[in-house]
């Protein structure tokens, strides 16, 4: 697993990478700024998952972290074999780990299958289930678990890729079409590419920044 964000109590973007050799999971971090690598530590958590076939393990191992509020966010297996998995934060200034609640009503089995992503500043929880069902579990005030918002797609979506201000979300659908669902009032609609409804096999969102990585550099005077 992976993961990117900004430690403001350095000023620096840092990478965070978790990888596992004889049952350890090792914890390393690369400072942008400085361009060097370095070990954190050794990861607290069971990183191991006998329950799930070769190819969720595969899709799992390549999840990208979830970057809110100075810490990204996996959801792991717990500390022990067998043990429930819980949403872990890793404090890029501190470098420690910490946890954050789950929601209340979440299947506890298949919890590690759930998706972290960012909306609005805070902290989402995905889930598809069969037939089409997602769940999108939203933390309003970080930390606190009964701040926990769900929503619930009724439609036959592969998985969700971002949202439009605060009431729409945009769905890849599994005839790779993009689609542009409202929770208000519950529609859906075909959403364009300039101009064109377009073919898409997958893809992620990204916010904008004023801010070069070169300008950051060791041999920047910015």
């Amino acid at each position: 697993m992976h993961g990117f964000g900004f430690d403001s109590s350095s000023d620096d973007y840092k990478v965070v990478t978790l990888s596992s050799c004889q049952r350890v999971t090792f914890v390393d971090m690369c400072s942008v700024k400085s361009g060097v690598w370095k070990r954190v530590g050794i990861s607290p958590y069971y990183h191991q998952f006998p329950h799930l076939s070769s190819w969720a393990v595969y899709k799992k191992s390549f999840c990208p972290g979830a970057f809110v509020n100075g810490a990204i966010h996996w959801v792991v297996p717990g500390r022990e074999p067998g043990s429930p998995s819980v949403i872990a934060a890793f404090n890029l200034a501190d470098e420690v780990f910490d946890e954050i609640p789950a929601p209340s009503g979440v299947e506890t089995l298949n919890f590690i299958l759930n998706k972290l992503v960012v909306r609005g500043g805070c902290l989402c929880l995905m889930y598809t289930r069969k037939y089409g069902q997602t769940d999108v579990w939203t933390m309003e005030e970080y930390g606190l678990k009964e701040s926990w918002t769900h929503l619930r797609i009724q439609n036959d979506m592969r998985r969700p890729l971002g949202w439009l201000g605060d009431e729409e979300v945009v769905l890849l659908t599994k005839y790779d079409s993009l689609v542009v669902y409202n929770r208000t009032n519950g529609t859906l609609r075909k959403m364009r590419i300039d101009g064109h409804f377009t073919r898409v096999l997958d893809g992620c969102t990204f916010m904008e920044s004023l801010v070069s990585p070169a300008s950051i550099g060791p041999e920047s005077k910015t």
